[in-house]
């Protein structure tokens, strides 16, 4: 329904577009905005209007990225509604639209314990909402194989600053390996990919690194490559813009939801800085390295069994031993999240995608894919598609 000239919406967009995460964020907003008609959106930051102009602006309403204290308290002063996409920096009168940290913990919990590591470690930022929840999620996942592992949190930015009191790189140095890490974002997961070179420590051999946010053009830039947890940045954006849109409406009488409104993250996006089987067995090693490797075609058990020397019988309980899962159950794992990264991404048909993700047939992708994921490969890419 498109509004009418009255009823038109004036609404900052507090943030700079200098990376994945704001970029995400803008379309979903402009999206939303498109759909419903009526918005007139104004730019504040670096490259836009200065912070300044903010408080003497005649708008409606802000999404921000509230990333500060300073900023926190600046935007309470304003008579508007801010809806808060970052989650570093709560206040009472914002309305929160995040994606979800804790779950995005626990996912890289899951993901890094079945490379089979058998100690892990966080690093983050302390005091800031986003990464203590991160923190809070992976901590929680990884508890069952580690029950100590190691934290490294200084205030922000730190990663925006040169190592100089030498504090990150001696608590990398000083962590027992091999270890899996998860950064609390890509930023700080390339810093401690650079200290490892730095310190000849080999990635992932020793140390696997996997961040949060996928800078998919920083993330291949580095070497090894940095896998990363996708978030959906345009889902939040298109939903803080639909929240600020109700809240305008109601005015006086809008009242702000028992909980957080939060985004659940997507997939991994597995690079080289994580393509590592870590457990004890060389076997379970070989096989899961194969997997990997030949994820883009057809493979049956018994061409797994062709070429790692043992028997069936002895491969299946070693590697349900090692991993939790059966061989069938870790081919199907790796086929299907290469077909969601190539639904996600590209615009391959739905056929070209099974074919290329190591299914026989679209039919059994398909269903492979539903029983899975609860919806159809085409559903999929519509909701989660850049």
């Amino acid at each position: 329904m498109q509004r009418g000239k009255e009823s038109r919406r004036r609404v900052a967009l507090v943030m700079g577009l200098t990376d994945t995460y704001e970029h995400g964020i803008a379309r979903g907003v402009v999206r939303y905005a498109k759909t419903r008609g009526g918005w007139d959106l104004y730019g504040y930051g670096w490259m836009f209007r200065p912070f300044d102009a903010l408080e003497v602006w005649n708008g409606d309403g802000i999404i921000a990225r509230v990333e500060s204290v300073t900023a926190a308290a600046r935007l309470e002063r304003l008579a508007v509604p801010v809806v808060d996409v970052a989650g570093a920096f709560p206040a009472p009168s914002f309305w929160p639209v995040t994606n979800d940290d804790e779950a995005t913990g626990r996912r890289a919990g899951a993901y890094l314990a079945s490379c089979g590591f058998p100690r892990f470690a966080y690093c983050g930022v302390a005091h800031t909402g986003w990464s203590e929840k991160r923190c809070r999620g992976f901590l929680e996942a990884v508890r069952g194989v580690d029950p100590a592992p190691s934290v490294f949190d200084e205030s922000q930015p730190w990663w925006e600053r040169l190592d100089s009191k030498g504090r990150l790189r001696r608590w990398l140095a000083g962590l027992r390996r091999p270890i899996a890490v998860f950064a609390c974002n890509d930023t700080a997961g390339l810093k401690l990919a650079g200290l490892c070179r730095d310190l000849g420590i080999p990635v992932p051999d020793s140390v696997a690194i996997l961040g949060v946010d996928n800078e998919d053009i920083l993330c291949e830039m580095t070497y090894p490559s940095l896998s990363s947890i996708e978030l959906d940045c345009e889902a939040i954006g298109y939903r803080a813009a639909a929240l600020l849109d109700e809240v305008i409406s109601a005015g006086a009488q809008a009242r702000r939801p028992a909980r957080s409104v939060v985004v659940p993250p997507l997939d991994v996006v597995e690079r080289e800085s994580t393509r590592v089987y870590a457990g004890d067995d060389p076997l379970v090693q070989e096989a899961i390295r194969h997997i990997r490797l030949h994820v883009t075609v057809p493979m049956s058990i018994h061409e797994l069994l062709a070429v790692i020397p043992a028997s069936r019988r002895s491969l299946e309980t070693r590697f349900k031993k090692a991993t939790g899962r059966t061989l069938k159950q870790e081919i199907v794992r790796v086929r299907l999240a290469h077909a969601r990264a190539l639904l996600r991404t590209t615009r391959l048909t739905v056929a070209d995608v099974a074919s290329r993700s190591g299914f026989g047939s679209a039919q059994r992708f398909h269903e492979t894919f539903l029983a899975a994921e609860g919806v159809s490969p085409g559903i999929y890419r519509r909701t989660t598609s850049r």
